[in-house]
């Protein structure tokens, strides 16, 4: 009897995780947007208990990729992590890029890991817990993108300590380590020397330099096997001041294009991310940025 029992038990478990799996494969925007929705409403509670309201964001964005969503998906994943250590929870790890081509899917993978976390900081400071959002229709990655943007902006709001050129400068060693897996996957060993060092930057001459390493990635995928789904996509160019979350904002694309590169050229080493930095300085960031270009140039 139990045999049977256990039997039986299987095979629900599988019809299970086979449905999961189906329902996983027919994600689309929509399914995201509504957890990334269920996200902001969740701090918004949070903002009414702290008597605050979550910032405005001005959105311009030109058209956004499941690949770019995850990026910032994953951006924001890392802000609640710190949000979490604000509030005496524990920090949780990011979980890998997928070296394959982001589907739907993978964003709501870690969109409802996000959301978990959220609802874990929001019972722990005692706000209320609010409805949940209904499920759209008709949404694409770049509004999912747009109102992750309004999520980022509401875990500032919450305490949560604003981008710095620590963290900027973790995407861009990010971004060199996964250009090395691409020339390593086309067999290029030449090594390629470090720039000059540039001092005194400022956020802008980072941006313009991340501008700029796009704009070479974008040129690259024209050659024959560098191709990525869809093209590389240009943000809208920014003018006037800038700032480190505008600088990090453009890496984090700049990561989601190379990542995709390398599953064009073949690469199958995952992305690698270093430790959290310390003690840098935004001329940090624009030296490896610099030496970025140097390895698309090498390509």
């Amino acid at each position: 009897m139990f045999k049977h029992l256990g039997k039986t038990m299987m095979i629900a478990l599988a019809g299970a995780s086979i449905s999961m799996s189906s329902a996983m494969a027919q994600t689309t925007p929509d399914h995201v947007y509504q957890v990334v929705d269920n996200v902001k409403a969740e701090l918004a509670e949070m903002h009414k208990a702290n008597s605050t309201k979550p910032p405005k964001v001005k959105v311009n964005l030109t058209k956004r990729m499941p690949r770019h969503v995850l990026q910032k998906t994953r951006e924001v994943y890392g802000d609640v992590q710190k949000l979490r250590k604000l509030k005496g929870l524990d920090e949780k790890a990011l979980p890998s890029f997928p070296v394959r081509t982001v589907k739907p899917a993978d964003v709501r993978g870690l969109a409802d890991k996000t959301l978990a976390d959220v609802k874990e900081v929001r019972k722990k400071v005692g706000a209320a817990a609010p409805t949940a959002a209904p499920l759209p229709s008709g949404k694409e990655p770049t509004d999912v993108y747009a109102e992750l943007m309004q999520v980022k902006a509401s875990i500032g709001g919450l305490g949560v300590p604003e981008t710095t050129p620590n963290d900027a400068y973790q995407v861009a060693l990010t971004i060199i380590s996964d250009i090395e897996k691409v020339r390593a996957a086309k067999g290029i060993k030449v090594a390629v020397a470090d720039p000059a060092a540039a001092k005194g930057k400022k956020p802008k001459d980072v941006y313009k330099e991340a501008y700029k390493l796009l704009g070479k990635v974008k040129a690259l995928t024209k050659k024959d096997g560098y191709g990525v789904p869809g093209g590389v996509v240009m943000p809208n160019k920014l003018d006037g001041p800038i700032t480190p979350t505008e600088v990090i904002d453009i890496l984090n694309n700049i990561l989601a294009e190379v990542g995709a590169i390398k599953v064009a050229v073949g690469a199958t080493a995952a992305t690698e991310f270093p430790g959290k930095q310390s003690g840098k300085t935004p001329s940090d960031v624009y030296n490896a940025l610099r030496k970025a270009e140097a390895l698309v140039d090498s390509l």
